[in-house]
């Protein structure tokens, strides 16, 4: 992925996760697992994006059962500790594979309504 791109959407990715800690919302949520979802449509697999959604589906389950987005002090961690290995998974995907793969995500919310 290009320098500049690459760090644009690792300051996108951050600044998602911190929204996410700070001001739980389902807004914040959505914003994070699109990320998310999109960063696993470009085949790239690693320790980092499965800790990161693994964290995001307690978060989902919580939500569903007590219908309200709040993290635990172990899922602040969680996320925090993903974030630098997300960060330089970004570095190994092209642009275009990248590009693809958030027009898909885009699509698939679209059609869901999210």
């Amino acid at each position: 992925m290009m320098r500049c791109t690459r760090n644009d959407f690792a300051l996108e990715l951050r600044l998602a996760i911190e929204l996410l800690i700070v001001e739980p919302s389902p807004d914040a949520y959505n914003q994070l697992s699109k990320m998310l979802l999109a960063m696993g449509n470009t085949d790239t697999r690693g320790e980092s994006l499965e800790r990161a959604n693994n964290t995001m589906l307690a978060i989902c389950d919580r939500f569903d059962r007590v219908g309200k987005v709040g993290l635990s002090a172990d899922e602040i961690a969680s996320l925090r500790c993903a974030a630098g290995g997300l960060d330089e998974m970004l570095g190994h995907i092209p642009v275009n594979v990248f590009s693809a793969a958030v027009a898909v995500v885009a699509a698939q919310c679209q059609e869901l309504g999210v």
